[in-house]
């Protein structure tokens, strides 16, 4: 057991060893930041606070309820439940749920139920850079596969499963970083190949009714197999923390069954969420900024296109924007006072080329100008003496 939980390995003749503990290293995606410090700081993919549903009186609102009870009977408020059902592919039950205060935190726990150390997960090329940092630390092996304009290539998908590969994490309707949303096709040929081959699918939604791409998940054709993942951080208030995993019931009552106390979400974020779903402030909001943060987004691939810079734009908060060196771009756009994520923080194996990952949601101001900046930093290039 110590050995396939990656705290002993065995060294034939030589005997057995403790594993040495990884030292600790910062997020991939911030590991050579240059600027995260400056002015516009477009590095973060976070939201714009300005644009953010206000909770305010929502919180009144809850300052008058009733008393709480303290622990809650049920891990899932039925009440919450009900609320959830307008968001989510299926319907949340205490069996098929795991409530969360974020994405990543509950991803680690259900990559430990995956399997042991070494288990293949696969991954796009390039990928969200905390999955790959998730994957670092739980030991797992990521095996990268390409994306085209549909999605995650379906033979490369089927090549990783025949080596071995026990899961794979997508982001079907808007790809972090390159944009790219998954075809319905795609999704569906990807999902049935998995559940005919017993592969679970971790499919992540950070943007909900953000997005021009309607609602879809893996778990429409493979519902025994796939974990749909739905952050409210970005189209409702990062200060909300509950986040709703939803599916793969073997999956999910496992992850159950390991946690150990102080897992509960409290009542009072599963209430605040409850009450913002069905909240008609909510949804006048949401319309807003949805309409700013595509008109950012636009501004700036369209000044992009006009230096012959073409980009995929999804909806989302990001870009992945080629350049002829990545740290030259990052130096460039440093000295205007920009910081932005290196492409490589995505990269396994840097296919594609050198890139930088911005996100848009927060170039609001001269957005035409940023875009100019990112421009010229995509062509820039010290020369040789």
């Amino acid at each position: 057991m110590l050995v396939s939980d990656g705290l002993l390995e065995t060294r034939g003749r030589q005997g057995t060893f403790v594993v040495d503990p990884e030292p600790p290293t910062p997020w991939r995606q911030f590991r050579h930041v240059v600027g995260s410090d400056l002015p516009l700081d477009l590095s973060t993919g976070f939201p714009d606070p300005e644009l953010l549903v206000d909770i305010r009186p929502t919180l009144r609102e809850l300052a008058e309820a009733p008393s709480y009870p303290g622990y809650p009977a049920e891990a899932l408020d039925p009440e919450l439940a009900r609320a959830l059902r307008s968001v989510l592919p299926v319907n949340p039950t205490n069996s098929n749920t795991l409530l969360s205060t974020h994405i990543l935190g509950a991803l680690f726990e259900i990559f430990s139920v995956v399997g042991p150390p070494q288990t293949r997960v696969i991954v796009a090329e390039p990928e969200f850079a905390p999955y790959l940092d998730l994957l670092e630390r739980g030991r797992l092996q990521p095996v990268p596969v390409p994306l085209d304009a549909e999605g995650p290539v379906l033979s490369a998908v089927a090549a990783a499963i025949r080596d071995g590969a026990k899961a794979i994490v997508l982001q079907p309707r808007v790809h972090n970083p390159t944009g790219i949303s998954t075809s319905r096709a795609r999704l569906r040929a990807i999902a049935e190949l998995c559940e005919r081959n017993d592969v679970w699918i971790l499919d992540g939604d950070y943007y909900g009714d953000l997005l021009p791409v309607p609602a879809m998940s893996a778990i429409e054709w493979a519902p025994a197999h796939t974990v749909y993942m739905r952050s409210f951080a970005k189209d409702i208030h990062p200060d909300i923390r509950v986040a709703v995993l939803v599916g793969a019931p073997k999956l999910i009552q496992e992850a159950h069954r390991r946690r150990v106390g102080g897992f509960e979400i409290s009542r009072v974020n599963q209430d605040l969420l409850r009450l913002l779903l069905s909240d008609e402030r909510r949804s006048e909001s949401l319309l807003l900024a949805k309409e700013e943060y595509a008109r950012r987004q636009r501004i700036i691939l369209e000044v992009l296109a006009e230096h012959d810079i073409h980009v995929t734009g999804g909806g989302g908060f990001n870009i992945w924007i080629p350049v002829r060196s990545e740290s030259d771009a990052l130096v460039y756009l440093a000295s205007k006072g920009i910081g932005v994520a290196p492409g490589s923080a995505f990269q396994l194996h840097g296919a594609g080329g050198p890139h930088i990952r911005v996100s848009t949601a927060l170039a609001g101001g001269d957005t035409r100008q940023i875009g100019l900046e990112l421009a010229t930093a995509a062509k820039a290039s010290r020369k040789k003496r």
